[in-house]
């Protein structure tokens, strides 16, 4: 038998149970205003926003430690609902399962009434994909993005309190509620174990990936010939007639030019490439511009064919090589490694032994951190032109192959997501009733 269906004056929800009323999201919660002071702090976890509301380390911060980076953040209580003001528009809403304390960016909410409320069924509409297009467009621009030198460039949204308060939820009898969230764990969590196993399986041919680079630039591949000591402990025997040579002879090394960030825009001047457009390639239409003239710049500029590097940070060492180039610059710790084989000399930097030598001469203590200088002196194996050529055109066509795979796996793990923000939304908004 089909349920009565009434309109809900909603317009990205249409028609709800004619039960279901619609009430504003503050009849719902009250904000938890509780600083994280004194007593509290003591055997206090950590938490992060990282994925939903889990621990920030897996360990129980002392007194003095939790005092001296903790003591501004708010109180957390098991069951509270946690919600990232700008990232809600990407359906992050969150029940924590822990008692602890977050940055104050977050907001935290805790139930009115646990006898007509239900939270974890409120996080699960606020978490729909519908929701998080409502939440774009009345959401403001206040959140700036901190470049290297501590300037604002770009804005991100983020949804203000008073709105989100204001947010209409709606309100099934509490019983249904609970059954919508039970039904709605089981089945996010069946799919969440399906895209975990995607995702290792990426994991793996990624690591099969590297594998076969290594394997290539530092074997050949010709199994049968005769093998040598290549002298570098990391790198182990090579072929008899390749030599150990250093990237510096064979390249061009380009450190980035230190843009001053208050020339920064992003609709004005050149294209500037900073460490987070590299990938597997350049993201030429994401990346910031500098309103300056580029007279003085030519030698920063990008070519067709050039390797761009990171040379600080997590992501040390990453590169991609540069195609289908436009007009842009790059920033200061980005590099540029200019040569004629390129192609061979981009797989000898995604090896094993490349990050290896990227870890030995770190120069960093924050954070990683390398120079030009070294990425010049890191040691090149050198086989001949030809076989340079034939081992480039073997590892484009091998990890091409093996690209595919991955893409494959990632637009099975799209499709299970899709699956479950539209099984919550159906669930969420009375389409369809768990029985």
């Amino acid at each position: 038998m089909s349920r009565k269906m009434k309109d809900s004056g909603i317009e990205w929800i249409g028609e709800i149970p004619k039960e279901w009323e619609v009430v504003p999201f503050r009849s719902c919660v009250k904000e938890r205003v509780e600083k994280n002071k004194g007593e509290k702090t003591r055997e206090l976890l950590a938490l992060s926003f990282a994925l939903g509301v889990t621990l920030y380390k897996d360990k129980v911060f002392n007194m003095d430690r939790v005092k001296e980076n903790y003591e501004d953040y708010q109180m957390v209580y098991q069951n509270d609902l946690v919600l990232s003001p700008n990232d809600i528009i990407k359906g992050s809403a969150f029940v924590s399962k822990y008692y602890g304390c977050i940055s104050p960016m977050y907001y935290v909410f805790s139930v009115r009434d646990n006898s007509t409320h239900h939270l974890p069924y409120l996080s699960y509409l606020l978490r729909t994909k519908e929701a998080g297009r409502l939440f774009f467009f009345i959401a403001r621009g206040l959140i700036g993005e901190i470049l290297d030198n501590g300037k604002y460039v770009t804005r991100r949204k983020t949804v203000s309190r008073q709105d989100l308060l204001s947010f209409n939820v709606l309100l099934p009898s509490f019983l249904e509620q609970q059954k919508i969230a039970d039904y709605l764990d089981k089945v996010c969590g069946e799919v969440d174990e399906l895209v975990s196993l995607q995702e290792q399986m990426i994991e793996e041919l990624k690591a099969y990936k590297q594998s076969v680079i290594t394997e290539a630039v530092t074997k050949g591949l010709n199994q049968n010939v005769p093998m040598k000591d290549s002298g570098v402990d990391w790198i182990g025997e090579v072929p008899e007639g390749w030599k150990v040579s250093r990237l510096k002879y064979y390249s061009n090394f380009i450190n980035g030019f230190a843009f001053n960030s208050d020339v920064f825009s992003l609709e004005i001047g050149c294209k500037v490439i900073r460490i987070g457009d590299i990938s597997q390639s350049l993201d030429f239409d994401g990346c910031v511009r500098a309103n300056i003239k580029t007279d003085t710049l030519q030698s920063y500029r990008i070519k067709n064919n050039d390797i761009i590097i990171a040379m600080s940070g997590a992501t040390t060492g990453k590169c991609c090589i540069a195609k289908d180039v436009e007009e842009a610059y790059i920033n200061q710790r980005v590099g540029i490694i200019r040569c004629d084989n390129y192609s061979y000399v981009y797989y000898s930097l995604q090896t094993d032994y490349f990050m290896e030598y990227i870890n030995l001469n770190n120069a960093g203590s924050a954070q990683p951190n390398v120079s030009g200088t070294s990425i010049g002196n890191f040691p090149l194996l050198v086989p001949s032109l030809d076989e340079q050529q034939s081992i480039a055109s073997y590892l484009d066509t091998k990890c091409a192959e093996i690209d595919a795979l991955i893409a494959l796996k990632q637009a099975k793990i799209e499709e299970l997501k899709e699956y479950k923000k539209s099984v919550i939304y159906e669930y969420v908004t009375g389409k369809k009733e768990v029985v």
